[in-house]
């Protein structure tokens, strides 16, 4: 458990490092991008000099020598998941421009394995560590949430569809939020983040008959809700598993 933790917390520094990317470009849409074989080509002739850029495409081929060799060793979480995503498009539906890419900027194929051993790679190793760091650091401060709500009649609420609906609305934003939603819709990214680990023994029996709830009534909505707030699919089985037993 000790060498782990240790591990944990190297992970963790490197992973948070403040030498990044600029992050400016975090939300670039790359759905809109990979679906479109017409842009993914716009963008590599781009990069290739045999067309013209975009200012986000300008911006993306002064940054794409130094990805490449370092295996994006400076991209934020975000930038890692969009360049994966990018990468792939290139790879499957434009591979001869793509290849040109790669024989532009790794001639020798120096970077090549590494490189696509990023592509293929995942940061859930990383974010589990980071996830239970926080989650020793709370153990150890013995900081939990307001109890403001703890006594909430929680069972009573999911069995009336005329008030549990608006109330899960609120975290999907379909709905209006009162007091007692907004409330756990400010605190559910930490919760979720944090496998509830700040939470009280009532809390954690809230989110668990909340939950439970919401997914057998809505699965549509309860999906929304996850990609929300776990786009990457790495922390509600956890956070399931930490309120099972309440």
């Amino acid at each position: 458990m000790k060498t782990f933790v240790v591990l944990c917390v190297f992970l963790a520094v490197a992973y948070s490092r403040p030498e990044t990317y600029d992050s400016r470009y975090d939300d670039f849409d790359a759905k809109t991008l990979v679906e479109n074989t017409r842009l993914l080509k716009g963008y590599l002739n781009c990069f290739l000099n045999k067309g013209p850029c975009t200012s986000e495409g300008h911006d993306f081929k002064k940054t794409i020598p130094e990805a490449l060799r370092t295996s994006c060793a400076k991209c934020t979480p975000k930038q890692r998941s969009l360049i994966r995503e990018v990468v792939k498009a290139f790879q499957t539906k434009t591979p001869d421009l793509w290849n040109d890419l790669a024989k532009q900027e790794d001639p020798n194929g120096q970077y090549k394995d590494s490189f696509q051993k990023f592509l293929d790679a995942s940061d859930a190793p990383k974010m589990k560590c980071i996830v239970v760091l926080m989650a020793l650091a709370v153990m150890a401060l013995g900081e939990t949430y307001d109890t403001v709500h703890d006594d909430l009649d929680v069972e009573a609420l999911v069995a009336d569809e005329t008030q549990f609906k608006p109330f899960v609305g609120c975290f999907i934003d379909t709905a209006p939020c009162n007091d007692v939603s907004s409330t756990f819709k400010n605190d559910a990214p930490e919760v979720i983040a944090q496998a509830c680990a700040k939470c009280t023994t009532a809390q954690k029996h809230i989110v668990r008959v909340l939950t439970q709830s919401f997914k057998n009534k809505w699965p549509q909505d309860y999906e929304v809700f996850k990609k929300k707030y776990d786009p990457e699919g790495i922390y509600f089985e956890k956070l399931e598993a930490a309120v099972a037993d309440f």
